[in-house]
């Protein structure tokens, strides 16, 4: 947590919590990235983290709040991840987008195995956190293909395509990656143009449309006949 800009310098205290703190959010990233959650203990993250066992009730109120927290920040991590970047066309970009997602699950393949994928497993509180980074997600794609994440029609067909793009990302993980990316993103831009179809079909709306015409990929121009 960012304490509160003042004007002052922190203090020794305060550094010295905001420390803490740090270290408590990394040794639980560590512990959560290599077992599920209900074989890690509080021990093992105080001990990971070199402090005293109750310091982690005191800055994150208990392991279910510290596993949210850790599920907030490799989110965080994960988006920055897959930036996309401004300029060129939506399928150009969703490209970009969908390649930095899984260059990041294969640079971290236990985080993703234990903390990205396997959302079934999860507590009530971690759950709304994956929730969230679901719904921020989908929201980025919408931008990118110029429709509203909020339409009705876009739910189902876009809770459908995300939890298919998981489960290939898990099982290309689980089966050593012996698909290049190029062609996992290949297959989830499937995935969404199936979405977005569905959901044009559910509510024909010149935005979706639109979407649909997006994702076709652009034909080269015809070769110029011989001389």
């Amino acid at each position: 947590m960012t304490p509160p800009v003042t004007g002052k310098p922190p203090t020794r205290r305060q550094l010295a919590a905001q420390e803490t703190r740090r270290k408590l959010l990394q040794a639980a990233m560590e512990n959560f990235a290599r077992r599920p959650y209900a074989e890690v203990t509080v021990a093992d993250i105080a001990r990971t983290a070199g402090v005293a066992h109750g310091l982690l009730s005191h800055h994150f109120n208990g392991k279910e709040s510290l596993y949210a927290e850790t599920v907030r920040e490799i989110d965080r991590r994960l988006r920055a991840a897959c930036e996309a970047g401004p300029g060129g066309p939506p399928l150009e970009q969703l490209r970009r987008h969908f390649t930095g997602h899984l260059r990041f699950l294969a640079e971290h393949e236990d985080a993703a195995q234990n903390l990205i994928l396997r959302r079934a497993e999860t507590t009530d509180v971690a759950a709304e956190a994956f929730e969230a980074s679901r719904r921020e997600g989908l929201r980025g794609i919408c931008r990118m293909l110029g429709l509203d994440a909020d339409e009705p029609a876009l739910r189902l067909p876009l809770r459908g395509f995300a939890a298919a793009c998981d489960e290939t990302a898990l099982t290309w993980l689980r089966s050593g990656r012996h698909h290049p990316i190029e062609t996992l993103v290949d297959i989830w831009i499937t995935f969404l143009s199936a979405a977005i179809r569905a959901a044009r079909d559910l509510a024909p709306t010149p935005a979706l449309h639109e979407a649909c015409e997006k994702l076709q990929p652009v034909s080269p121009p015809p070769a110029s006949p011989a001389r």
